[in-house]
């Protein structure tokens, strides 16, 4: 094995998610999105948005660029995870991309129930984010296409 295959070998596979959503209202857990994303290498664009209202009128522009999966926080002001799911769902009948719900672990079952009615809730997350969830991430999408 040549020194450049052992290194390639090293190298994640770069920008498995070329675009990456998140939806969360805390900062904290916005930041180590960021850190997350930044180190794995996964994503190549991370749009990041503090109010899920923000994030729903970037979907319905068609200019902007498309998500391929979205993090999405379920307890939010203004507009929770749940009436986000709600505006997708109805917007986008056809589909839009996969969502992951992220769950604090105060979120009783029910909640979560509650989310799986939405065809594209694809999994749950227990926050903060890690780079083995990301990586798992990357491998749902590589499974989906």
């Amino acid at each position: 094995m040549t020194l450049t295959d052992q290194l390639t070998d090293r190298i994640p596979d770069r920008h498995t998610i070329d675009t990456l959503m998140l939806i969360d209202d805390n900062t904290f857990d916005q930041l180590i999105c960021k850190r997350v994303t930044a180190k794995t290498g996964l994503v190549g664009n991370l749009l990041q948005y503090l109010d899920a209202q923000q994030a729903l009128d970037h979907l319905v522009d068609p200019d902007a660029a498309t998500p391929d999966l979205i993090l999405l926080d379920i307890n939010m002001p203004k507009m929770d995870g749940f009436e986000f799911l709600a505006a997708v769902h109805d917007r986008f009948r056809n589909g839009l991309c996969p969502i992951i719900v992220m769950l604090d672990p105060a979120l009783d079952p029910k909640g979560e129930a509650r989310a799986r009615v939405f065809p594209m809730v694809q999994g749950f997350l227990a926050k903060p984010l890690t780079p083995e969830d990301l990586q798992g991430f990357a491998d749902l999408l590589r499974d989906l296409r």
